[in-house]
């Protein structure tokens, strides 16, 4: 309904609102527009075009809720988009809003205005002042000996004791405050309250509505803001009706399709909602979202130029009826035949109602079964009682029909699909249910989310499936063999005796564990043990990827050769257990020694009693290596006997004679000896060619280091640690990313810290240093526990059990306690595994111009810096909302958070 109002209130009710409102005052105001003081100033009517968004009043803002409310229903408005919530409220402008808020525009004089002595205003708030006299908000003897000569009267700050009367009297109250003149309030501060505005406070404190403030204050010449004024006005509403012509109250009938339908006064009137559309409850100050917002509940809307200006729910309880029938059957014209026992009764339902199975899931109503138990549901605020849903309540689904998989649950035997229409079902399947794809029997495990689908249901069970157009599928598998031309692979999937043939995409991605870079070479296909895979099948029925999973294979480690043939190349070496064995090297085998890679390289060195490492399938070798090297920790040192004893990996000691040639390699140590090396060092132990003797001895060490540059082209990383600069080689070396994924050299950028193993002063894996930046947002001291929102939005709690250090304002502390909520910290650990947090410099500045590389912020002392350095990753936000440097704005209030100077993260107030 359009809400009506009287134009005077006289009610309790209204005061306790009034008072409600104005607890809460107290600081500056100003609640007209500055638009409105000029000649040409809008009429009231002007105020009701739509609103948008205030800039200047921020999401979540105590205020919103009022501000917004009152903006939609012209009681007060902006300027340049912009509220101004906390400049302070004029004694002409809060005339102004009470003539608004009580509705009386319309007996404002159409002739020209005059005022009692004294009272000077600017021009446009004459005739509301005029109305106030008239109407007896304001006392004219009193305000008439208003004396300020350097402030005209409308322009006077209105204070609290001020807004008390003027309020008091609105409601109807002078005849109680004219009573209560002569009573002392309570207040600490009572002494301070104007003699003949006492009794205005007295009837607040009678009304148990002014509780004052802090220390038992009134502070009675206190200012008031234009957001507390609108607070007050907005919350008074509740108790007086008021004629908007804008507003209506009503039930939610629908919201769909961009709009709201209300029902109101006995029929549906339908308004147009957008992105500037405020929701609100009135039990909350809270501000919703359109997702909140539910059908079938009651609201009061209000409405400029056709569209939604503010909508608030008064009664979330949504008005529907519920019963229970058996269906019987459809007829045409939307009708329902249902089953009673006896008879059989019809009911119409309209082309919105919503059909759902027993998940609360969507459905046609075509697919219902007879006999199936149905919950009907019957709005209740309209005298037609509409049907507004019929769900499933218990009962089988027959349909056929095409959808899109949304879900594949495969423990639960459950398929998710989408149809035409939007309407989401679940579908259960059993060992009986077929699944196929053009001529192929599909498993449950291979429906991939974005398959389109035909399906038949019946009894509730789905029957069959038949993907029509696919998108990428996965197979589990075995590889058969991989052709020579590199077009094709032939497998078995698991669980499959036939062989399946496909064509491989132009260029597949291969994925192998402890292999960078792996090609289509390096996967092992065997008729009985090849490689177990999992390949990506595109919707062309091309792999795009596979990803070895498993192999079957024997490694031989270190044994002993007895005899090679080069013309048909068998070697027969001799195992662990002094058995023979004979391997058979082919043109795939792998092969690996100090001479080289090729076969005619390695056959040399295949002499009797020499070490090879053999990995093999039956008799087929697939990789051989010369030994040349040792790989483990020193055990022992005997230097009388000159022989190091080296334990490896598998728990065999190896004790290898040198010479006083012997060369030692360690990294940062030059004219490094034996006596560098010490019992329990890990060491890469190379071997002469004939492997009689130690050559060289090249110590493994890890540091962490700051990458200066990369010059990809020669492989090479210029890196910095403790002041000293390095160049490393990285041909040698595996490279990862912070995920562990592999990266090219070329992906570390300068400034990335990365953890570098070598062994001697060869580099052998380079991984760049996860770092997480953001905000500290929870501390678990006991149980070293962290918890950070970085600048992704993602929370993540972090461990800090292998210890800890924390930097923060050049002081280091081994444990969390100088954290707190808001600090903004980088974390990462150095190369003993040791939780690095450093706690980043916090400066509040104003914002002066930035470009790519730099932000210039305002000083406020002539020795303050103001140019700062931009991470290249900078992240710029004002709340969750990201933002870009380029939308800062000169004199922004910003907080800039800086790392090792350079600012990583910029706060717009």
């Amino acid at each position: 309904m359009v809400l009506r109002h009287s134009k005077h209130v006289h009610s309790k009710k209204v005061v306790s609102a009034v008072m409600a409102g104005l607890i809460a005052f107290g600081g500056g105001a100003s609640i007209v527009s500055a638009d409105e003081e000029t000649a040409n100033a809008p009429t009231a009517n002007a105020a009701q075009s739509a609103i948008n968004v205030f800039s200047d009043v921020s999401a979540g803002y105590w205020g919103e809720k009022y501000i917004y409310q009152l903006a939609a229903q012209g009681i007060v408005t902006g300027n340049n988009g912009k509220f101004r919530p906390n400049d302070p409220v004029t004694q002409q402008e809060a005339v102004t809003m009470a003539i608004r808020f009580l509705n009386m525009q319309n007996q404002l004089s159409s002739g020209a205005a005059t005022l009692p002595t004294n009272i000077k205003v600017n021009d446009y708030f004459t005739k509301y002042v005029e109305l106030a006299f008239q109407q007896n908000l304001l006392d004219k003897q009193k305000e008439s000996g208003y004396t300020d000569q350097k402030v005209i009267w409308g322009a006077q700050k209105a204070s609290r004791e001020w807004i008390t009367e003027v309020l008091v009297r609105s409601i109807g109250r002078t005849t109680e405050a004219n009573a209560a003149k002569n009573k002392a309030t309570g207040f600490a501060d009572n002494a301070k309250i104007t003699p003949d505005r006492l009794g205005y406070v007295n009837v607040a404190v009678e009304l148990g509505l002014a509780k004052g403030l802090a220390g038992n204050k009134f502070d009675p010449q206190g200012a008031v803001t234009r957001a507390q004024l609108a607070t007050f006005f907005s919350r008074a509403q509740a108790y007086i009706t008021t004629n908007y012509e804008n507003q209506y109250k009503g039930s939610i009938a629908s919201l769909e399709n961009g709009k709201l339908e209300l029902y109101a006064d006995g029929k549906l009137n339908s308004f147009k909602l957008d992105a500037s559309t405020a929701y609100f409850a009135s039990d909350s100050e809270k501000r919703l979202q359109f997702s909140d917002i539910n059908p079938y509940t009651q609201a009061v809307v209000v409405v400029n130029n056709g569209t939604a200006a503010y909508v608030e729910i008064t009664d979330a309880t949504q008005q529907v009826e519920r019963f229970d029938r058996t269906y019987a059957r459809l007829s045409p014209n939307n009708v329902i035949w249902l089953d009673t026992g006896s008879t059989f009764e019809e009911l119409s339902y309209e082309t919105t109602t919503v059909f759902l199975d027993q998940n609360g899931n969507k459905i046609d109503p075509k697919t219902l079964a007879a006999g199936s138990l149905l919950t009907i549901e019957r709005e209740t605020y309209s005298p037609q009682k509409k049907i507004v849903a019929i769900r499933v309540k218990s009962g089988l689904v027959n349909k056929t029909g095409a959808g899109v998989v949304q879900n594949v649950d495969t423990a639960n035997k459950k398929v998710t699909l989408k149809d035409s229409t939007g309407y989401e079902d679940s579908y259960t399947w059993d060992d009986a249910t077929v699944i196929r794809y053009q001529n192929q029997i599909l498993t449950p495990a291979e429906l991939k989310t974005g398959f389109t689908v035909n399906f038949t249901v019946k009894n509730s069970i789905l029957q069959s499936l038949e993907v029509t157009q696919s998108v990428d599928r996965t197979v589990q598998a075995t590889l058969y063999s991989v052709e020579d031309n590199g077009k094709t692979i032939t497998y078995k999937r698991s669980g499959s005796t036939q062989l399946e043939t496909k064509f491989l995409a132009e260029k597949p991605e291969i994925i192998m564990s402890g292999v960078v870079k792996p090609v289509l070479s390096d996967l092992l296909a065997d008729s009985v043990s090849g490689d177990q895979v999992t390949l990506t099948i595109n919707g062309e029925e091309r792999i795009t990827k596979i990803e070895v999973t498993g192999r079957q294979m024997e490694q031989l480690d270190a044994v002993t050769i007895v005899n090679y043939d080069s013309k048909t190349h068998w070697l027969t070496v001799k195992d662990a257990n002094n058995q023979p064995r004979v391997i058979i090297l082919d043109d795939k085998t792998k092969l690996e020694s100090s001479n080289g890679t090729t076969l005619d390289k390695v056959e040399p060195l295949l002499g009797a009693g020499r070490k090879v490492s053999v990995t093999l399938i039956g008799t087929r070798a697939l990789s051989l290596e010369v030994v040349y090297k040792v790989e483990g920790k020193i055990s022992s040192i005997n230097t009388s006997k000159k022989i190091i004893s080296i334990l490896s990996a598998n728990g065999k000691v190896e004790e290898i004679p040198y010479n006083s040639a012997l060369i030692v390699d360690i990294f940062g140590k030059s004219n490094a000896s034996l006596a560098d090396v010490r019992v329990g060092d890990e060491v890469s132990a190379q071997l002469s060619t004939n492997q009689d003797y130690l050559q060289s001895l090249k110590l493994k060490t890890s540091a962490q280091f700051e990458v200066v540059f990369t010059e990809p082209s020669k492989n090479r990383i210029r890196v910095k640690s403790g002041g000293t600069t390095s160049d490393i080689y990285t041909d040698k070396a595996t490279l990862t990313g912070d995920s562990g994924q592999a990266i090219l050299l070329a992906d570390l950028r300068p400034g990335t810290l990365v953890n570098i193993t070598l062994q001697g002063t060869t580099a052998v894996a380079v991984a760049e240093v996860k770092l997480t930046l953001g905000e500290v947002t929870g501390i678990d001291t006991s149980g070293n526990m962290l918890t950070v929102k970085d600048h992704s939005g993602n929370t993540q709690t972090l461990g800090v059990s292998g210890g800890v250090k924390v930097v923060k304002n050049g002081s280091t502390a081994t444990n969390l306690s100088t954290l707190v909520s808001g600090d903004r910290v980088e974390i990462r650990k150095d190369i003993q595994g040791v939780t690095i947090v450093n706690v980043m410099e916090k400066l509040e500045r104003a914002f002066w111009l930035a470009n790519n590389s730099e932000i210039q912020v305002k000083r406020k002392s002539i020795n303050d810096n103001f140019r700062y350095a931009l991470s290249d990753k900078v992240f710029v936000h004002q709340g969750d909302t990201t933002l870009s440097v380029q939308s800062l704005k000169e004199n922004d209030n910003i907080v800039l958070y800086l790392n090792n100077g350079v600012v990583v993260e910029i706060v717009k107030q």
